[in-house]
């Protein structure tokens, strides 16, 4: 990741599809870590639980089937090459194959 100074974001990994992942770095240091539980459906006791400001969140990404589900990160820095930082996270993502091995596996 030459030239990125800080990146941040969430992640939705197919080995804890329930946890809320948090990625930080800045400079040398990466940190991914679960940090919370994505939300149930609307009405649920989580959702009642969680402040205002996660519940409109939620509602803003919030997909039938996935939920609130979702994988972003922003990257900093000094001449970033966007193809780079692409094509490395997206060689991380499940393929058909993988998604079908993951449902099988009692994941979604």
């Amino acid at each position: 990741m030459l030239g990125v100074l800080r990146s941040r974001g969430r992640l939705w990994l197919a080995s804890g599809p329930d946890a809320v992942v948090t990625w930080r770095s800045a400079g040398g240091h990466l940190e991914i870590r679960e940090a919370d539980r994505w939300l149930e459906a609307p009405a649920s006791p989580a959702w009642e639980a969680a402040s205002p400001q996660r519940r409109t969140l939620a509602r803003w990404f919030w997909d039938d089937y996935y939920g609130e589900r979702r994988n972003e990160i922003a990257f900093t820095g000094a001449g970033l090459d966007l193809n780079r930082i692409a094509g490395a996270l997206d060689s991380t993502l499940l393929n058909d194959t993988g998604c079908r091995s993951a449902a099988r596996a009692g994941t979604r």
